[in-house]
């Protein structure tokens, strides 16, 4: 009899790593690319940067570690709304905790139910490890007929096989480990232009009470919050909602740097990839350095070249500069601001 049990014990052991096995093989590679380095790491960041595509695209940790020594990771992801992204820095915050946690504010009018998103909240949750918080997670923001394919991801993509032996698996993000959560798209796109407004949304928005729950969470771990709104043209109604956030910063004493009321940090004439207004290299480029500037000057972080952790990110800087050179170093002879 206890020969039986054990070898059924055995048998359920062997089943579970095998389904470990295969749920890791026939996942998608984007989310370890682009998350794998912040769950492998054992340093902690000076500062996160949270949020949608505006951050994927707009801020570069490894221009902030070359200019300015700021550790730093870029946690944004596609069509990702404000209640996502608390459950993201909860997340991360079991792993790590920075100093500052920018957040970016775009997506302040998007619902949680947005199904179309789905697929970019897989990049995360796939790369994070199964625990009571993982679940808690996936509960707050999915339906449950989503729950075991993002708790169990091989439901989802158990079928994947011919498309990974035929190598026709598309990315969704264009990110390297060495980019610290980054993203890169070449090209140069002149966006969709849209009259400036100064007005304010006046209701409350579905992202409102997350700012809220999002700067407490910060509190509570030591953290400074910052919110943002990185350089974009955006519509007059998606520039009234933005301008909202203003009454929940002051509400909160929370700085909102509002990056659509500077002038000058980047030309759209020249630093967009799609008519979206993502940014490019250039525009990335423009923003990191503003943001460094601002960052060291508000909060005064050590500048940490030179220090314990040097060795790590000069060599992942080294692979960056020489990834950016050989994708965009034709392209940043085309005449910019």
């Amino acid at each position: 009899m206890k020969n039986k049990v054990f070898r059924v014990i055995l048998w359920l052991a062997a089943l579970c790593v095998c389904l470990a096995l295969a749920d890791r093989l026939t996942r998608r590679d984007d989310g370890a690319r682009k998350y794998g380095p912040f769950f492998e790491d054992q340093q902690d960041y000076d500062v996160l940067f949270l949020g949608t595509s505006r951050v994927l695209d707009g801020i570069s940790p490894m221009e902030l570690w070359r200019d300015y020594g700021i550790t730093s990771y870029n946690m944004g992801n596609s069509s990702e709304c404000l209640e996502v992204t608390e459950w993201v820095l909860r997340l991360a915050l079991e792993y790590h905790t920075p100093q500052i946690a920018v957040i970016d504010v775009y997506y302040v009018d998007r619902p949680l139910d947005d199904a179309w998103a789905y697929t970019y909240r897989h990049m995360f949750y796939d790369e994070v490890p199964l625990s009571r918080s993982k679940i808690e997670a996936v509960r707050a923001t999915l339906p449950e007929d989503h729950y075991l394919e993002f708790l169990m991801p091989f439901s989802l993509y158990h079928g994947r096989w011919e498309e990974i032996l035929s190598g026709s698996t598309a990315r969704l993000v264009e990110c390297e480990p060495f980019m610290m959560g980054s993203e890169m798209r070449i090209g140069r796109v002149v966006p969709l232009a849209y009259p400036t407004t100064t007005e304010a949304a006046q209701e409350e928005l579905p992202g409102h009470d997350a700012l809220r729950r999002i700067a407490a969470l910060c509190r509570e771990n030591g953290i400074e919050p910052v919110f943002v709104m990185l350089p974009a043209p955006i519509s007059e109604q998606e520039q009234r909602n933005v301008r909202s956030v203003q009454a929940i910063a002051d509400e909160l004493g929370v700085p909102f740097l509002n990056m659509l009321d500077m002038s000058g940090v980047v030309n759209y004439e020249t630093d967009c990839y799609d008519y979206l207004g993502h940014l490019n290299p250039d525009g990335a480029s423009k923003v990191t350095a503003w943001l460094g500037q601002w960052l060291q000057n508000t909060y005064g972080l050590e500048d940490r070249r030179g220090s314990a952790v040097s060795a790590y990110w000069d060599e992942n800087l080294a692979l960056y500069e020489a990834y950016y050179e050989e994708l965009w170093a034709d392209l940043s002879l085309l005449p910019s601001s």
